[in-house]
């Protein structure tokens, strides 16, 4: 019979238990096995009090983007890492993303682990690395794919796991265009001014969809480059349409390609970045 007192805790009831020759060893392992189960119960709970906590007091966040294709606005991953990380830093959580390959090249996984030293919570998104629009023409690398569908997945994962809203949440369309995203200038390509407006310098007709772009004679690929993308940035209600704006103008971006490629690259650049606001194409953070 083991002559052990009553014990105020299993740490105590363990210690006892090692020094006593005449333990029952499968007993030991049962009482390890309850204490660890203890200590992940009361790790749970603290885990799942502080969570309630900073989640009470994250309050929906403003949206500072537009998202072209749905006529909706958001927040960014920048803006909802702004907003959330002083709080739930405060309550000793921590926040980490890796990636896991998958079967399918074009989809990446990305991977979100919640940690407040003790216990660590995995929540997981796939999402599609995306080169082309819908009709086909290509808009960016596989490398600038893979980097925005990434920070598109860290968006959702962190809005996921702190319950965070986005304050106003269209979720779709809205009846007006929405105002155009301002874009870094350059000196090579400037971006025009708003108000915007393409005239056809032939009929003087306004333009108010996708069409050839004239380079006429006052024109160098700088002054060209500038009407282009105040059309594409202006002028389309879609990822199509975007798409089509490159397709009607090939000719011509391909002899800037040829003749001009600082121009090119500037150009093919700030494409990328009118795109940034689409679903899985966000290729900065």
């Amino acid at each position: 019979m083991n002559n052990l007192p009553a014990t105020h805790g299993y740490q105590s009831v363990i210690e006892r238990a090692a020094l006593d020759p005449n333990f029952d060893v499968d007993k030991l392992e049962r009482l390890v096995a309850m204490q660890e189960a203890q200590e992940q119960r009361a790790g749970d709970a603290h885990f799942n009090e502080m969570l309630a906590k900073a989640q009470a007091e994250m309050l929906p966040i403003s949206a500072n983007a537009i998202n072209p294709q749905a006529r909706s606005r958001y927040a960014t991953h920048a803006k909802l890492d702004s907003e959330a990380r002083p709080i739930y830093t405060k309550y000793g959580f921590g926040v980490s993303f890796n990636t896991e390959p998958l079967s399918d090249p074009n989809w990446v996984r990305v991977v979100a682990y919640l940690s407040n030293g003790v216990i660590v919570r995995r929540y997981e998104y796939d999402a599609a690395i995306e080169t082309t629009g819908a009709k086909g023409t290509q808009y960016t690398t596989r490398q600038w794919a893979k980097s925005g569908a990434v920070t598109y997945a860290k968006r959702q994962l962190l809005a996921m796991i702190f319950n965070l809203s986005v304050d106003p949440d269209t979720d779709g369309a809205t009846p007006r265009r929405p105002p155009p995203v301002n874009q870094a200038r350059n000196t090579q390509v400037q971006t025009q001014a708003q108000p915007f407006e393409l005239t056809d310098p032939e009929t003087g007709e306004i333009i108010d969809k996708p069409t050839a772009v004239a380079f006429t004679a006052q024109d160098d690929f700088g002054t060209w480059g500038q009407k282009f993308l105040g059309a594409v940035r202006n002028l389309s209600q879609t990822i199509d349409d975007i798409d089509r704006w490159v397709e009607l103008n090939h000719e011509t971006l391909s002899k800037m390609e040829r003749d001009k490629p600082a121009h090119f690259d500037v150009l093919r650049s700030r494409i990328n970045e009118i795109k940034q606001g689409y679903p899985g194409n966000e290729v900065h953070a």
